[in-house]
């Protein structure tokens, strides 16, 4: 890359590009190394060895105790030809420009797409999950019996997300398989569509065929 040459190679790339777009005319004088170096911000002896590298070049000539001449638009031309394409500082500036405004727009579609997912997701939880409840009735064969034994969900294929104990009134979230069953309780279920709530009542009811 072109931030990788020496200071005075980018240098010698910069007036190249200069004489390239017209503003050193051929025939016409640089300015003085102490200007140029100046402008460039470096010593008068980096100015010194890329003017060297253009002479060399024949792109500018010397003429002792006058100047430094861009001597032809031309080889000015065959030298950048020789830069493979590489970019030049203010081209990759505005590619990386370019790159970041193209990311800005690229971040904002990845947070516009997310919001619409989670919306849709919140919707499509509203609309698929329904909690149903059931209460146990006292001649029910499961009174007693855990939720282990009964095999609720293999039966029913509906979750039991709480029951609801009728002699305290307390909730009990997330039952796990060793939780007894009593009558009066009132379980409150996740089921997959919308039979679920009449096979879990027939499930109560009738219990499960042999």
């Amino acid at each position: 890359m072109e931030e990788q040459l020496a200071k005075y190679v980018r240098i010698a790339h910069d007036i190249t590009e200069k004489i390239i777009r017209g503003e050193f005319p051929e025939g016409s004088i640089l300015k003085g190394r102490s200007l140029l170096a100046s402008i460039y911000g470096v010593s008068p002896e980096t100015i010194r060895k890329a003017v060297q590298i253009l002479v060399e070049e024949k792109i500018l000539y010397v003429k002792h105790g006058v100047g430094v001449f861009v001597d032809s638009q031309a080889k000015a031309e065959e030298y950048a030809n020789t830069w493979n394409g590489q970019p030049t500082l203010v081209e990759e500036l505005d590619d990386v420009k370019k790159l970041l405004e193209d990311a800005k727009d690229l971040n904002k579609k990845i947070e516009d797409a997310v919001s619409t997912m989670a919306e849709n997701f919140r919707f499509q939880v509203k609309e698929s999950i329904r909690f149903s409840e059931v209460e146990i009735s006292e001649d029910s064969w499961i009174v007693n019996k855990t939720i282990g034994e009964v095999n609720f969900w293999n039966y029913t294929e509906a979750t039991i997300v709480a029951v609801k104990r009728k002699e305290d009134g307390l909730l009990q979230t997330s039952p796990g398989p060793d939780f007894p069953l009593k009558a009066g309780d009132k379980i409150i279920f996740v089921g997959k569509d919308n039979l679920s709530y009449e096979r879990v009542l027939a499930f109560l009811t009738y219990g499960i065929e042999e």
